[in-house]
């Protein structure tokens, strides 16, 4: 009996030059591989892949339990295997071990638990995504079939693997690894041919999670993905809720806004295994949590504070181009003005001057009363505050008594 282990990590141990040349070795002469065990600070146990004294990567997170239970099978630290195949893209490759070894319950029972103290204070949470929804459905229909054999038919068993296939390729948590783990092993020994022609996809699937190519695209795809996405603008507006008396005050709002962000940056600075260093390269820190068995629960907290990071700079109107226009430049400081009139809220801010620069002064009013009614403008500061700041601006041109007589502000919209 042989058991397929997974070896990635060549990057901790090869240039990025070297790295082709490694693959391409291990490719053509399938050498023999030691696995050996070593005890680090941030990770735990991991086991390392030696070819002769030379390092080549370590042992997937994925088959790290199921390696050190061999090891404990035989009582050693070290287990012999053969190179049987390579992976250029995703820079892993495939060891064979041979020999007859107890299947592990779990693949992360022994794993030590570095995020057990971490935590996001700075509530509210991002909610989950509609893929993030169907991504769950589809790994547990794809599990309780792979599992128990004939339950559902094999054309809907074949839809809910390729859509794990399209949906899992920015899910990092412990537990959707170790579920595609599971479905991988569950895929490559299935009865049927159909099914077993996806075991490579899946294997491309988690082994790509780690490629520089995926670190890129966590970076520049994932990331502003997420921070434009409609959770990220319900856990905003959420927040702006949950603040919206420091958020229409004048002298408040931008210091209620800058306290939320130190409470934020200090949370992330506590973050374990030295991650804060990362905590503004997005696809970096994506990286090294593939690596360190983050819970769902935590990787919810940890993508809720740098997504309201990023809601809070752009409502102080931190994360606009430096190279911007004077005109951009000042349309974002008039919008800063306006703020707490909009509860804060400079991209409503920004929206409602977009609509109402040469209108005239009954359609304007007409907005603000629509905006006042749609709580998206507050009642207390509508009057003179709003009136002021636009007709300083050159965008409301007549009187305050005109503003006020054209309002409809009625009680009930308070």
């Amino acid at each position: 009996m042989e058991t397929l282990i997974q070896i990635t990590g060549l990057q901790y141990d090869c240039t990025d030059a070297d790295i082709a040349v490694v693959m391409t070795e291990l490719e053509q002469q399938k050498p023999e591989m030691l696995l050996v065990t070593e005890q680090t600070q941030d990770f735990g146990i991991i086991v390392r892949a030696l070819r002769g004294t030379t390092y080549r990567g370590v042992v997937s997170r994925f088959d790290l339990e199921r390696v050190l239970a061999m090891m404990r099978h035989d009582s050693s630290s070290v287990l012999v295997t053969q190179v049987t195949e390579t992976d250029q893209e995703g820079r892993c490759y495939t060891v064979r071990v041979r020999g007859n070894y107890p299947t592990p319950d779990s693949t992360s029972a022994d794993a030590p638990d570095i995020w057990a103290d971490w935590k996001w204070t700075g509530a509210p949470m991002l909610n989950s995504s509609d893929d993030d929804r169907r991504l769950d459905v589809s790994l547990k229909v794809a599990m309780t079939e792979l599992t128990h054999n004939g339950s559902i038919s094999k054309q809907t068993l074949l839809e809910h693997l390729n859509r794990i296939l399209l949906l899992a390729r920015w899910d990092v948590s412990r537990e959707t690894q170790e579920q595609l783990e599971q479905t991988r092993r569950l895929v490559s020994s299935h009865a049927d041919q159909d099914v077993r022609a996806l075991a490579p996809q899946f294997r491309h699937t988690l082994s790509a999670l780690g490629s520089k190519k995926r670190t890129v695209e966590f970076q520049e795809i994932h990331f502003p993905e997420l921070c434009r996405s409609t959770e990220a603008a319900q856990m905003h507006r959420q927040w702006c809720s949950l603040h919206k008396a420091q958020l229409t005050s004048i002298k408040l709002w931008q210091q209620t806004i800058m306290q939320q962000l130190e409470t934020i940056e200090a949370c992330l600075l506590k973050l374990p295994a030295d991650l804060c260093y990362q905590k503004d390269l997005f696809g970096e820190l994506m990286h090294r949590l593939i690596y360190l068995n983050i819970p769902r629960r935590k990787l919810q907290m940890l993508q809720s504070a740098l997504v309201l990071q990023q809601c809070l700079r752009r409502q102080l109107g931190l994360s606009d181009d430096d190279s911007a226009s004077l005109l951009d430049k000042r349309e974002r400081d008039l919008a800063l003005q306006l703020a707490p009139i909009f509860y804060g809220n400079t991209d409503d801010a920004r929206e409602f001057l977009l609509l109402a620069r040469g209108q005239k002064p009954s359609d304007i009013t007409t907005l603000v009363t629509l905006w006042v009614r749609d709580k998206r403008i507050c009642a207390a500061n509508c009057h003179r505050p709003l009136w002021t700041i636009l007709h300083e601006a050159g965008i409301y041109t007549a009187t305050e008594s005109n503003w006020n007589m054209h309002l409809d502000i009625r009680k009930a919209w308070r």
